[in-house]
């Protein structure tokens, strides 16, 4: 199988996961255009796309999903219940009205070959969600837009073979930033994004040797890839594939079925 950061990043965030047969997304915080050109770079293609999964419905996660679903409406929007039924407004401005399909934490979906369960993350979003995604033997784990890590994702963060964490904001960049008070206890607060520390701690619990682990939501003003790279080398083994996303850039990954 595959699996592919389309975009990662405070203006724009979308995953894709393929293995030649089901294809679907996690996330389209960019534009349909931009979308079908970063699945071109990887040879997966929007016509393939079953449906999509949101974590949230900020923009950045989710400003494309109304657009693609007009060009593709047969593909349904997989959301929780939680975000369904409190972001009705969100939904009409974001013009995302096409199939939807609600969930519940932890249930486990079946798409195709691949089997895919939502955990609660916490967030200024209601109903937002991380991701376990299965295929065969091989295991993902998606966690995003999180001011703290929940029971629910460390019950699922043992074991897998590639983990996007959210590493959003350096401590000290956030604290001498130009950001005012009430942001920055935003950022850092519970329903707020996940620090670099807290990412890598995380990180350095759970991955092992053999795995991969990639930094995502990196913020434009509060952060730096440079910052990040060298925190996750001085913290972790040698032993894990090691990566964290600049924005704008993407990233594609194959796990075969033995791993």
């Amino acid at each position: 199988m595959e699996y592919a950061v389309l975009a990662s990043g405070s203006s724009g965030n979308s995953y894709a996961f393929s293995d030649g047969d089901d294809s679907f997304l996690i996330d389209m915080g960019i534009s349909n255009t931009q979308l079908e050109k970063r699945m071109a770079l990887f040879s997966f293609a929007p016509e393939d796309v079953r449906c999509i999964f949101l974590t949230h419905l900020h923009p950045d996660h989710s400003k494309g999903v109304g657009t693609f679903q007009r060009k593709h409406p047969e593909v349904p929007v997989y959301m929780s219940s939680v975000a369904f039924q409190m972001n009705k407004t969100v939904l009409e401005k974001q013009r995302i009205t096409g199939p939807v399909v609600q969930y519940d934490f932890n249930e486990e979906i079946a798409i195709g070959s691949f089997t895919v369960t939502p955990f609660k993350t916490m967030h200024d979003s209601p109903g937002s969600a991380g991701y376990l995604v299965r295929h065969g033997n091989n295991r993902i784990f998606l966690m995003t837009d999180t001011g703290m890590i929940t029971e629910d994702a460390f019950s699922y963060a043992e074991g897998n073979d590639v983990y996007f964490i959210e590493a959003n904001y350096d401590a000290d960049m956030l604290e001498n930033g130009p950001y005012d008070a009430k942001l920055k206890k935003r950022i850092d607060g519970i329903y707020g994004h996940l620090s670099n520390s807290d990412a890598i701690s995380f990180a350095k619990r759970y991955a092992k040797a053999g795995s991969t682990c990639i930094f995502v939501h990196l913020s434009e003003n509060n952060n730096d890839v440079s910052i990040v790279e060298k925190e996750m080398h001085s913290n972790l083994s040698s032993g894990i594939f090691l990566k964290a996303m600049k924005r704008g850039d993407s990233y594609k990954g194959v796990l075969d079925e033995e791993d």
